[in-house]
């Protein structure tokens, strides 16, 4: 999150007031002007109880007409600033809610005396806190109030590259393949000041394809589980797993060469266990009829559980040498 700065308030003033014609009128311009001082003093240690006074003060002005314009504005330009100093408070203890509403009251009274500053500040921080409440969602496996609250950050700031994260993640753990999709191209076309951020969220998302393929095999979804690897492959998940899972949803399909070639590319990356790789293999040279090539990959499967299986094509079905 972007570090939030803490804006300081303006520097204390003392306030001459001009002897008024009016008796009853110098009396209220002079509380006035004592509110507006206990309001200054407040500034620094009571946020709340400031702005409460600068209210008062604003409120006290209205009254006395023309002659309180002056002190009145004073007060209102004093308000943006001690509403987002308030919601940032309120943010680091984690009241989140509550700082929304503060920075929705510093946007309101920063859009009255054109503090554009401010405005923004508040609308950052806004967006900024929706995204840690969608995140606090999303922990607590709440997915729709953690969809609802990155829409919000979104809204305010369609670049925050962390809130299509967010949402991605949602669609991940609700297999929700082309919403993650959609989610990882707004990652990586509003992430382009943060590259790492973008490579670490795709290969989230490859690694969630290889999965996805493991998972579609164990269903008995081949071709499902084919356009799974592809994906993950496309989206550079090249590793030992995805090619081993390539290779058994291609023999399933009965697409031999696609599973052979899948097959050596396993082998070549897998650092332990190839003897599946090498069953798998051979089962895809006995569909190409390339039976030397079959008995040459069932010999190597040499431990874990297919052992016995390979030994049987190898005697009893290919009568290898």
């Amino acid at each position: 999150m972007k570090k939030m700065t803490f804006i300081l308030g303006l520097a204390i003033a003392s306030i001459i007031f001009l002897a008024p014609q009016k008796k009853i009128c110098a009396q209220t311009l002079e509380d006035a002007g004592n509110t507006f001082n206990s309001a200054i003093q407040l500034m620094q240690n009571d946020l709340p109880s400031a702005i409460s006074k600068f209210e008062e003060v604003i409120g006290m002005c209205e009254k006395i007409g023309e002659s309180g314009n002056e002190l009145k504005m004073q007060a209102q330009n004093q308000l943006p600033i001690l509403y987002y100093n308030y919601a940032v408070n309120l943010q680091a203890s984690q009241n989140y809610d509550q700082a929304i509403e503060a920075c929705n009251k510093a946007i309101q009274t920063g859009q009255q005396v054109n503090n554009a500053d401010i405005i923004a500040k508040a609308v950052n921080l806004t967006a900024q806190i929706y995204m840690v409440k969608g995140n606090e969602y999303f922990k607590n496996k709440d997915f729709a109030n953690a969809l609802v609250s990155f829409d919000q950050a979104i809204t305010l700031d369609s670049t925050l590259y962390r809130a299509y994260y967010g949402k991605l993640l949602v669609y991940r753990e609700q297999d929700k393949y082309d919403e993650m999709d959609e989610m990882l191209e707004k990652v990586k076309t509003t992430s382009t000041q943060d590259l790492q951020f973008a490579e670490k969220a795709q290969a989230l998302v490859a690694r969630e394809y290889s999965i996805a393929a493991a998972k579609a095999i164990q269903a008995k979804n081949s071709s499902l589980a084919l356009t799974y690897c592809d994906k993950a492959l496309a989206l550079g998940d090249a590793t030992a797993n995805t090619y081993y899972y390539q290779t058994l949803a291609a023999n399933m399909e009965k697409k031999y060469s696609l599973a052979a070639e899948a097959a050596q590319k396993a082998l070549e990356l897998e650092q332990k266990d190839k003897s599946k790789i090498y069953f798998e293999l051979g089962k895809a040279y006995e569909g190409l009829g390339r039976a030397a090539d079959a008995c040459a990959a069932y010999k190597n499967v040499t431990d874990g559980p297919l052992v016995q299986n390979a030994q049987y094509q190898i005697k009893q079905v290919l009568k290898c040498k």
